[in-house]
């Protein structure tokens, strides 16, 4: 993998981190919201779990490697995401904006893999 891969790997996992941190505080901050940031929390910690992986990413990890885990991810995503819509509680919205925010980095983070993919020779 590339370093500019690498980079964008790392990133999303910080991304990810930073916005749990974030909820985290408004929702000691804006009592009002409260509900709807504990809910980004929990959404947040949930993915924060899933991508552990990512954390610690090995720059010797193949392309096709990471497209593999990152599908994984993503298929977990999306199964979390259908139970959360059909749930629909207050605490449940703030979990699905919380994982719909993560889903769109990461299929942006899938394409850029694909990219990365093609250009590879094989």
């Amino acid at each position: 993998m590339n370093t500019t891969l690498h980079r964008a790997v790392a990133s999303y996992y910080n991304l990810i981190y930073e916005c749990q941190a974030f909820a985290s505080t408004m929702g000691r901050i804006d009592l009002a919201e409260q509900d709807r940031y504990l809910g980004r929390v929990e959404g947040l910690n949930w993915v924060l779990d899933r991508c552990q992986e990512l954390e610690d990413v090995d720059m010797n990890l193949t392309t096709a490697s990471l497209q593999k885990l990152l599908g994984d991810v993503k298929s977990d995503l999306e199964h979390e995401l259908s139970i959360q819509r059909r749930e629909k509680g207050r605490r449940a919205d703030g979990r699905e904006e919380a994982l719909l925010f993560v889903g769109d980095y990461l299929a942006s983070l899938m394409t850029a893999t694909d990219i990365e993919s093609a250009k590879s020779p094989v």
